[in-house]
């Protein structure tokens, strides 16, 4: 199945939360759907790295990526590092393990080319993101030591960020 995947539209807002919702079933996607409305309220709303997947004109899926910070600099405690984070990524259940997710992933992570931030930030499951090229924030020092928190580099050195914390 190959859904088509687009920038979100203002329009697509109630279809993501449903999606959202739906996708989370551990809590109902409320966590998941306050983070994708303080990102889009927030000065740091980047539209063309808020990505839907249809399936006959039905969303069906969502992926956001927005600016955070790393934070602990030791050197410099008031001046954080910008990255990016992805996440929350959402699959309606009966679409999911049709590659709906993997699509949306391919197609946000392609969109990173040539962005500032040196790399990408999210927490996540250990044995899905790896398959996209996420790796353990541990080893690039950052912390805490986790298996979900991952880092997908955008950059070949990442050394200067070793020891920051990852964005909650």
């Amino acid at each position: 199945m190959t859904p088509h995947i687009r920038p979100e539209q203002p329009a697509d807002a109630p279809a993501i939360a449903e999606v959202t919702r739906l996708a989370f079933t551990d809590g109902g996607g409320v966590r998941e759907n306050e983070m994708i409305g303080e990102i889009r309220a927030s000065g740091w709303f980047l539209p063309d790295l808020s990505l839907v997947a249809e399936v006959q004109g039905q969303v069906v899926g969502h992926v956001i990526v927005a600016p955070a910070e790393l934070r602990g600099d030791p050197e410099h405690p008031e001046r954080p590092r910008r990255v990016l984070l992805l996440g929350p990524l959402s699959v309606l259940p009966e679409f999911q393990r049709r590659g709906i997710g993997s699509a949306l992933m391919r197609s946000v992570l392609a969109r990173l080319c040539g962005r500032p931030e040196p790399m990408v930030v999210l927490w996540g499951h250990e044995e899905y993101y790896p398959r996209f090229g996420f790796r353990r924030a541990a080893e690039f020092g950052l912390r805490p030591d986790t298996p979900a928190a991952m880092v997908y580099p955008l950059r070949d050195d990442l050394s200067p960020y070793a020891g920051l914390e990852m964005p909650a």
